[in-house]
């Protein structure tokens, strides 16, 4: 019996063969009480003998804050790649949701609204048969360009840890690993301040991260 569906435009079947230093401690109170009462008796008993030396008020020692260092904002690169691996930790999480609700709005942040409809129905046949995701995609970005609102990325994208669970039995599909190292070509766009996936398109030639 098969069991398709689609990651973005990946696939993964049931189909046999198919791979897609310790701190020292301070003085307490009782301490610096005890010093501070032995220099008054010093000083009284030297009183009646000598005129007594006024000393300095000490200074009060202040320790400089520390400085803050403003962390730089990500360029559109890197704000692209970011999102680009994020999307796959939310389909994996989406596809061990169950219900369409919590997948949508697990997704809704990666995936562009025109394919978060279709991507949640082949989700919907994930469900039917009883599966969740096992595992992840390995993502290894190859370059990312940015024109404007839309970023092309290029992934070395291993799926060869992203399988099938039947959630009836406890066990992993056999067969339901993808490839572990597969040319993909991705594209974004800017969608209310946030990179979203927009189309995904594989190359049938192997690469290397």
């Amino acid at each position: 019996m098969m069991h398709a569906f689609r990651m973005g435009a990946v696939s993964l079947s049931r189909c046999a063969g198919n791979r897609p230093g310790g701190r020292r401690a301070l003085a307490g109170p009782a301490a610096l009480s005890a010093a501070l009462a032995a220099a008054a008796l010093g000083a009284a008993a030297c009183g009646s003998q000598a005129a007594a030396v006024h000393l300095p008020a000490p200074q009060q020692s202040v320790t400089p804050a520390p400085a803050v260092l403003a962390r730089p904002s990500p360029s559109p690169r890197q704000q692209v790649a970011r999102a680009y691996r994020g999307y796959w930790l939310a389909y994996a999480a989406a596809m061990t949701a169950g219900r369409a609700g919590r997948a949508r709005n697990i997704l809704a942040p990666f995936e562009s609204s025109s394919g978060l409809t279709q991507l949640i129905r082949s989700l919907r046949k994930v469900w039917a048969a009883h599966d969740a995701a096992y595992g992840g995609a390995i993502t290894h970005v190859k370059s990312v360009r940015v024109t404007g609102r839309r970023a092309l990325v290029h992934d070395c994208l291993d799926l060869s840890h992203f399988g099938v669970l039947d959630k009836r039995t406890g066990r992993v599909v056999p067969g339901s690993f993808g490839l572990p190292s597969q040319d993909f070509y991705v594209s974004l766009e800017l969608s209310g301040g946030r990179w979203k996936v927009a189309n995904m398109q594989p190359v049938e030639v192997p690469c290397s991260p």
